[in-house]
């Protein structure tokens, strides 16, 4: 893990995203991950690094797991999309249990696990260890909805966020999952209208964001205050 200052300069921060994705052509995580990657404001104090992840179930993890061990990160922030959803959310729980047909997606591969454990020895549940708290002010402060979720579902943005936790156990690495909600061109299509949708511009100062509360949580930690939920799961 990369050493941090005391002022917090040397913190580290890996941001993955995915690319198309099931029903999603236009993956509002991978829009995210670009714009980080050509934005080198090196005004914040800490470093960004954005990397893309494979769509697919029996890759993602050991690629998530290679950028930890090559970046030597002090945060993982992983991102996905949830089409649906009206407002940026981050998950607080994700699950030892992989179950796609539900949803009638395949990955990448044409692979759909049913019923699968993510890791076969793992425990039931991993909890994030991001200040999930702090996030969800600071970004209603900024003017961007945003609540807590306690359901990441079933699917690969579950499945990472999982592995993840499970890699960074035992390390001094705090680690957790954003849902962003579809972008404004998939929401325009004949079979999404009516789709809630927040544009790549607006998601990506969203995840600057919640990077910079993490960022703050590593010196103060989460906020004990509660933060009112209209998101029920």
């Amino acid at each position: 893990m990369a050493s941090v200052a005391e002022d917090g300069s040397n913190y580290r921060v890996l941001v993955t995203g995915f690319g198309p994705y099931g029903n999603t052509q236009i993956n509002p995580s991978l829009a995210v991950v670009n714009a980080l990657k050509s934005n080198r404001d090196g005004s914040r104090g800490y470093e960004v690094v954005a990397r893309q992840v494979s769509c697919e179930f029996n890759k993602c993890i050991e690629e998530a797991a290679a950028f930890i061990d090559e970046l030597a990160p002090n945060a993982v922030v992983m991102l996905g999309e949830y089409p649906g959803r009206a407002m940026v959310t981050v998950e607080r729980v994700a699950i030892n249990y992989n179950d796609s047909t539900r949803y009638g997606v395949c990955d990448e591969a044409g692979y759909a696990p049913q019923g699968t454990k993510v890791v076969e020895d793992g425990p039931a549940a991993y909890l994030s260890t991001l200040p999930l708290r702090r996030i969800v002010r600071d970004l209603r402060a900024a003017g961007i909805p945003a609540d807590i979720s306690g359901d990441a579902g079933t699917l690969m943005c579950n499945h990472l966020m999982y592995g993840v936790l499970d890699a960074c156990s035992g390390r001094d690495i705090v680690a957790g999952w954003v849902h962003l909600p579809a972008l404004p061109e998939m929401a325009a299509k004949d079979e999404n209208l009516g789709m809630p949708s927040m544009t790549a511009e607006l998601s990506t100062r969203a995840v600057l964001s919640v990077v910079a509360s993490v960022v703050e949580g590593s010196k103060q930690g989460d906020i004990p205050d509660a933060v009112k939920s209209r998101l029920l799961v």
